[in-house]
């Protein structure tokens, strides 16, 4: 049998194996660069993206560079500013990053703070960084004061008989020896002549001083541009660990030799510190350094100085523009009824003043009243946003060259000098008190309201401010009817700034209507406390005192007609401004001890006046710092500061876009918000505002650029009972 053989040739096969293998190879070589490319990729934009967001940065810090040089109106303003233009290209390294940004101040004044939004590119990389400025200011502090020393000028500080034969009076030598901060040169004491005598710091022993005692409670940070006169007890108790700052500077802060300062061991006087020569000329001099062991343990740090506003001008003109100006002494009394804030006006020297202003439906002129017969008005405060109120001295009908007399300007045109103008004496709050030689002429404001019965005593025939039954020669009243003062108590709903030419006299209470807890008594840890929820809030600034109402007779009593009930353990929810002289209680150290100032808020002064005698009479302190100023602001108060503005909180926004000439309606509220109400909606920031056409219809807002950059809308809407301002920011590219 034969045996068959088979060929193997096996070219054929080997060719189709390789092809298979190469395809194979390929396809896997395919699949590993796609891989390895989808790698690159992500890691390139994820660098572009991090470049852009450093642009952002980039531009926020240049922003910033420019405020803490200029102000908000001169950065704003600025033609030569390319970043608020368009982009720019980041300065410094090799990049092609460029950013650009908006700023949103038209909130800087009511309720102080500015809204940036800086946008940064690179490659296609788009990123945006929103930051809140705010700055320093008095809104920072529980307690702040320029001078620790009482206003010379404060009623029954210093007498007003001959200070040690030299011609003057203690007050008018308080006037020229007290009136400047303790490390400041000039005079310290007065010769026989009436001559002063020059040296280096303010005298001890002259000038008075005001101290914080252990028996006091101050929560949150305190600071005077002056050096504090502290007890010479332990103070734990008293303040918050490391919150008491002064200005009075030591070796390390820059102080020179020869020059008057504290060491930053001891940075207080006490009263072992004063001297007790008999010779009212005796002062520490130029070599005088407090010293020894700090028994307050509370030893205070260093801070620069915080200079208060000179006047407050800025506040009356944001009152001439949008807000309520009365003339002559008038009565505010806060309530809410219904849910709805009003404020209850009594003002008989206003012949005119803003529509509204003299209540619902009024047209400016229903205030104006005679002396028996004086009409109040309640005004709805919701009618109001960032309400201003500045009450006004009555100008004589005799007086030429009036500020603003020509009304050429918009601050000037609602001042009303003209219309307000009164014959000297003739004022409607005008009422004589006494007969004979000890007559005396009073700025009567008597409320015609209902809701002011329940804080009269009777027996009166005036159930008015200040009392019938007041001492007739108290300084704290005076003999002038036209005097700007304001009497002011009540709950409040909204915001709101009171200011005055003259005085701000709390009448009573002065409180947040949403209470932490309604229920609580004086003493409790949250008595007076305003709730965290409440949107409310108020700022006060006085153009001379602000002081606590505590009227007393002539023999040293309390009224009939006032009850001491009303001063006793008062709340007070505010931002309290003395721009000339400070807060006290009046006739601190006679009659009645009331209890307690509870505050929760902040007060500012220029110099520091006494509310009672520990232990004694008027009133003792509990001061407590209301967290809420740290993000909202009494309208227009934190425009008072002269501070430059900073970076105090930042995040990442995602934004809309939309292209260069194109027309795009955006919606101002979700889906959900639909039935909410929007107002005042504005342009806040454009590249170039000629080149943006805008309106606004309902809830939606049309937007179309020929310039490219940063477009910012701001608008309100009502969110429960209060108005909440949001923001749309649109890039066009």
């Amino acid at each position: 049998m034969r045996r068959m053989r088979w060929s193997r040739d096996d070219s054929g096969v080997a060719m189709v194996l390789v092809m298979a293998w190469s395809v194979l190879m390929l396809g896997l070589v395919l699949v590993v660069s796609t891989a390895v490319i989808n790698q690159i990729r992500p890691s390139d934009r994820s660098e572009q993206a991090y470049a852009a967001l450093s642009a952002a940065e980039a531009g926020l810090a240049d922003l910033e560079a420019r405020l803490q040089v200029g102000s908000i109106i001169s950065v704003t303003d600025d033609a030569n500013n390319e970043a608020l233009r368009g982009w720019v290209p980041v300065p410094g390294g090799n990049t092609s990053a460029e950013f650009t940004y908006a700023i949103d101040a038209t909130k800087s004044g009511a309720v102080g703070e500015v809204r940036a939004y800086s946008t940064g590119r690179a490659g296609d990389q788009v990123r945006t960084i929103e930051a809140v400025l705010s700055k320093r200011s008095t809104l920072d502090y529980v307690y702040l004061s320029d001078i620790e020393s009482p206003s010379p000028d404060t009623p029954g500080v210093y007498s007003t008989r001959e200070y040690s034969l030299s011609g003057i009076t203690y007050q008018e030598a308080a006037r020229l020896l007290c009136a400047r901060r303790w490390v400041e040169p000039g005079p310290v004491a007065i010769d026989s002549g009436g001559r002063a005598i020059e040296g280096g710091q303010r005298n001890l022993r002259f000038c008075n001083w005001a101290g914080i005692f252990s028996n006091e409670q101050i929560i949150g940070r305190i600071h005077t541009n002056d050096v504090w006169w502290l007890q010479d007890t332990d103070l734990s108790g008293s303040l918050d660990p490391d919150s008491i700052t002064s200005s009075c500077r030591s070796v390390d802060e820059g102080l020179q030799p020869g020059d008057v300062g504290c060491s930053a061991e001891h940075r207080y006087i006490t009263a072992s510190s004063i001297p007790r020569s008999s010779t009212p000329g005796r002062y520490q001099g130029d070599s005088y350094r407090p010293s020894g062991i700090d028994i307050t343990q509370r030893n205070p740090g260093y801070d620069t100085i915080l200079d208060l506003p000179e006047s407050p001008d800025l506040l009356k003109r944001r009152a001439a523009e949008t807000g309520c100006i009365y003339t002559g002494p008038t009565r505010l009394r806060f309530a809410v009824e219904g849910g709805i804030g009003y404020m209850y006006v009594t003002s008989p020297s206003t012949k005119l003043t803003r529509a509204g202003c003299d209540g619902e439906g009024g047209d400016g002129t229903r205030l104006q009243s005679s002396p028996t017969s004086q009409s109040t008005a309640r005004v709805k405060l919701d009618d109001f946003s960032d309400l201003v109120v500045f009450v006004q001295d009555v100008r004589p009908t005799s007086e030429s060259n009036l500020p603003g007399e020509d009304y050429s300007s918009p601050e000037s045109k609602f001042y009303w000098e003209k219309e307000n103008r009164w014959a000297s004496g003739s004022e409607p709050t005008c009422a004589t008190k006494g007969s004979g030689l000890s007559a005396n002429k009073y700025p009567y404001v008597i409320p015609n309201d209902p809701g002011e019965r329940a804080g009269f005593g009777g027996g009166s025939n005036y159930d008015g401010f200040p009392s019938e039954d007041a001492d007739r020669s108290s300084p704290w009243y005076g003999s002038t009817c036209a005097s700007g003062d304001m009497y002011v108590q009540g709950d409040y709903k909204g915001a709101i700034m009171l200011t005055s030419d003259n005085n701000v006299v709390l009448t009573s209470s002065l409180r947040d209507s949403q209470q932490a807890d309604p229920s609580a008594r004086a003493g409790a840890p949250d008595y007076g406390k305003p709730s965290p929820a409440s949107t409310s809030t108020l700022g006060i600034a006085a153009g001379r005192f602000a002081y606590i109402y505590r009227p007393i007779t002539d023999g040293g009593q309390w009224v009939d007609d006032w009850r001491s009930s009303n001063a006793d353990n008062p709340v007070f929810n505010f931002a309290l401004l003395a721009i000339q002289h400070c807060f006290g209680s009046q006739d601190y150290d006679q009659a009645n001890n009331n209890g307690f100032i509870y505050l929760w808020g902040s007060i500012a002064q220029k110099f520091r006046c006494a509310v009672g005698i520990s232990r004694g009479s008027g009133l003792g302190k509990v001061y407590k710092y209301d967290d809420r100023l740290s993000v909202r602001t009494p309208p227009y108060m934190l425009e008072l500061s002269d501070e430059p503005w900073g970076d105090e909180r930042t995040g990442e926004l995602t934004l809309d876009t939309q292209r260069v000439g194109q027309t795009v309606t955006w919606p101002l509220l979700n889906e959900r918000e639909s039935l909410l109400s929007v107002r005042n909606v504005k342009l806040a920031s454009a590249p170039n505002p000629a080149d943006v056409v805008w309106s606004a219809a309902g809830s939606q807002v049309t937007i179309a650029s020929t310039t490219p950059g940063l477009v910012a809308i701001v608008f309100e809407v009502r969110v429960g009972d209060a108005w909440q301002t949001r923001r749309l920011v649109t890039l066009v590219e």
